[in-house]
């Protein structure tokens, strides 16, 4: 019998796992996927951006911890996570954006956030290769990016140098006692009990959560991803933009990553996506038009993954109403900066009951919210 379940094997479930068991208790890790981050999870599809700034509030303390963490986490975690910190700049293409900027350097920088406003030589000096259109720019030094994929296979490898216990390739669901989870049964019908069971599933926890008679605001939804051609080194900061669906990236083999809220068509079964075309287009040329040198690269890969998101953009993390659940999804395309200290977080709110960051996250803190909302926004068309 384990203390703690964590079913999902994606870089949250894997950094919860890995932080309760760096904290004594006795875990075990189990995920339906062969690979702790594989096709069509949120983690395999992330763009990897380890951007603090532009947060919501309720993510801030959060966040701050975590870029802290990130500095050493590669040395922590004993595994190559591809961190690179060239900085996240967010752009005005317009004198009617910059208002946006400006708010965004105000609520970061009462917030404690080492945030930096640049233009003219100072912009051009952080990214020399960028439109000429960029006229403000919102910089955060110390932000980057790394390998999802990475960073979860290192999160279950270093919480399974601490005695846990991984089960990948084995779907499960949540097995009920008198009221309470007791633990999960696998696909081939093997029991595993426990005091204490996570769900860190993403998108797959709407079904699971469901089947227990749990509803929450809470959709899924497939997005997009664009990889170039290897080229020459020439862009250090991800970049974003007031005006645009964008976040560009160059990774530090050469390939220039593109990102954003781009939605991927549902598949025709199950839970998966696949690129739609036309945002494929769209895609591509918004980060052409930010970064001129894309004009004359090729694309070399398009790819989707599912994602779990929340009505009001935040996860729902905490306490369920079914003794003994806990959750930790709906991160809304934003949890792989803060995965590190969500999984610090998590552990402390298990082992001590509470956990004061975490509070504003707490799962039914919609209730009484109007049916009528929640359908539209379950149903809201893939057109982006």
């Amino acid at each position: 019998m384990s203390d703690v379940i964590v079913i999902g094997g994606g870089v949250i479930g894997t950094s919860i796992a890995y932080h309760l068991a760096r904290d004594g208790t006795n875990v075990t890790l189990v995920d339906q996927a062969y690979d702790a981050a594989t096709k069509p999870a949120a983690t395999w599809a992330s763009a990897g951006g380890l951007r603090s700034q532009g947060r919501h509030v309720e993510d801030q303390p959060i966040t701050k911890l975590a870029a802290a963490r990130w500095k050493t986490l590669s040395e922590e975690l004993d595994a190559d996570l591809e961190a690179s910190f060239g900085g996240h700049l967010h752009l005005a293409e317009t004198e009617s954006e910059v208002p946006v900027i400006e708010q965004r350097l105000a609520s970061d920088t009462a917030a404690g956030l080492p945030i930096e406003r640049v233009e003219g030589d100072r912009l051009r000096a952080i990214a020399p290769a960028l439109t000429e259109n960029a006229i403000v720019g919102a910089y955060t030094a110390g932000d980057g990016q790394a390998h999802p994929g990475r960073t979860a296979r290192a999160f279950a490898r270093a919480a399974a140098r601490l005695g846990t216990k991984t089960i990948f390739g084995r779907a499960a669901t949540v097995k009920m006692d008198g009221g309470k989870a007791s633990g999960v049964v696998l696909a081939d019908g093997t029991i595993l009990s426990s005091d204490q069971l996570i769900l860190a599933t993403g998108a797959w926890s709407i079904d699971l959560l469901s089947k227990l008679g749990i509803a929450l605001p809470l959709r899924w939804r497939g997005l997009q991803m664009l990889l170039s051609d290897m080229a020459e080194k020439t862009l250090a900061p991800t970049v974003t933009a007031v005006g645009r669906n964008l976040s560009l990236k160059q990774t530090p083999s050469g390939e220039f990553m593109i990102g954003g809220r781009w939605i991927a068509a549902p598949a025709p079964t199950g839970i998966g996506s696949n690129c739609v075309d036309a945002h494929v287009a769209r895609q591509w040329s918004g980060a052409a038009a930010i970064l001129p040198a894309l004009r004359s690269r090729k694309l070399a890969q398009a790819w989707s993954g599912v994602e779990a998101q929340s009505i009001d953009s935040l996860p729902f993390i905490g306490r369920t109403r079914v003794g003994s659940l806990y959750l930790a999804a709906g991160f809304s395309n934003h949890g792989f900066q803060i995965s590190p200290q969500i999984g610090a977080c998590v552990a402390s709110d298990i082992l001590t009951g509470q956990e004061p960051l975490l509070a504003p996250f707490a799962p039914h803190r919609h209730d009484g919210i109007d049916p009528a909302k929640v359908s539209a926004f379950i149903a809201e068309p893939i057109a982006c």
